[in-house]
């Protein structure tokens, strides 16, 4: 297959990390109080705004359980991300199987409020999401999704691997129109459920992209629980940075509106035109553009742009052959 040059982009946000450049930014702590009535998980929350940020269009919400602090506290590309795209990145410090029975959905909610008030950002109250979660944290991301899904621009699923009931796979017509990625280690185990999931909601014609991690088990390599020895090379192949942040961009640019700063009320996110996009095969890695895909579109991935598409066939496809 010919591969259509990939853009600039990926290249160059490949040697900022290795350049070992840093955003500078200010991290700020709220704690979020228990409440019964109405019920709200109590929690520890950090939330990063980059240096000279006027004004927050977009908050990366991360989940603590596994890769996230390290995601949170070391990945600079999040953090160049975060700064180009006027966003800010939370970091929620519960571990959770979901949010909307125990809690934490609201106590998300309810840090964002507080951060509003204590850093003097009122934007932060309404501000969009784009969920990354790891392990159960990705569970903490589908739920959200299916909880709020008009205050979700985007989430990632990374390597969830235990399967969950069939009511919490339900998704309502609002929740399958966020778009998504489902990031599963190659080596990892794969829940059917999970899968299915994916695949219904392709179906109903949703934005979402289902990405094998080559070589990739449910850790990267050098972290579990307890220890994070992981390399900055090893951390890049299983967070495949070369195809979400350049996916996560494209998302904020295309959903976003013009002069969409919630600083009074929430912003109303727009719709993805799904063919405007691409489709790849994820088992062949044949692309093209939607309208002249040949073969059953509900069984492919969907990607925004053709760099995007490109940029995923050389990560989930060439890199594959070179550990051949």
């Amino acid at each position: 297959m010919k591969l259509i040059p990939i853009a600039v982009f990926a290249i160059v946000v490949s040697l900022v990390f290795a350049d070992g450049a840093k955003t500078k930014g200010e991290t700020f702590q709220t704690d979020v109080k228990e409440s019964k009535k109405p019920l709200i998980a109590g929690s520890k929350y950090s939330i990063w705004i980059p240096e000279s940020t006027l004004s927050v269009q977009c908050i990366f919400a991360i989940n603590m359980r596994g890769a996230g602090r390290h995601l949170f506290e070391q990945d600079q590309e999040w953090r160049a991300l975060a700064k180009r795209t006027h966003s800010a990145i939370l970091f929620c410090e519960f571990e959770a199987r979901g949010v909307q029975e125990n809690g934490y959905g609201q106590s998300m909610l309810k840090a964002c409020d507080q951060f509003a008030i204590e850093v003097n950002r009122p934007e932060l109250k309404h501000a969009p999401f784009v969920l990354w979660g790891h392990s159960m944290g990705g569970r903490v991301a589908q739920d959200f999704v299916r909880f709020q899904p008009s205050r979700v621009l985007a989430f990632h699923i990374a390597l969830r691997a235990n399967p969950s009931d069939a009511e919490f796979m339900q998704e309502e017509a609002n929740s399958i129109k966020v778009p998504g990625l489902y990031l599963m280690g190659e080596l990892d185990r794969k829940p059917e459920d999970i899968r299915k999931h994916f695949h219904h909601s392709r179906e109903a014609k949703s934005p979402r992209a289902w990405i094998w991690l080559p070589g990739q088990s449910h850790w990267p390599r050098g972290m579990h629980f307890k220890k994070n020895e992981t390399t900055p090379k090893d951390w890049r192949a299983w967070a495949a940075n070369d195809v979400v942040i350049p996916w996560t961009e494209a998302m904020i640019r295309l959903r976003l509106p013009t002069g969409g700063i919630a600083k009074q009320k929430p912003v109303k996110l727009r719709s993805i035109k799904i063919e405007e996009g691409w489709l790849g095969s994820i088992d062949s890695g044949a692309l093209a553009p939607y309208s002249k895909f040949e073969g059953n579109k509900s069984t492919t991935s969907w990607y925004p742009n053709r760099e995007i598409a490109n940029a995923w066939f050389k990560f989930a496809f060439q890199s594959r052959k070179q550990r051949q």
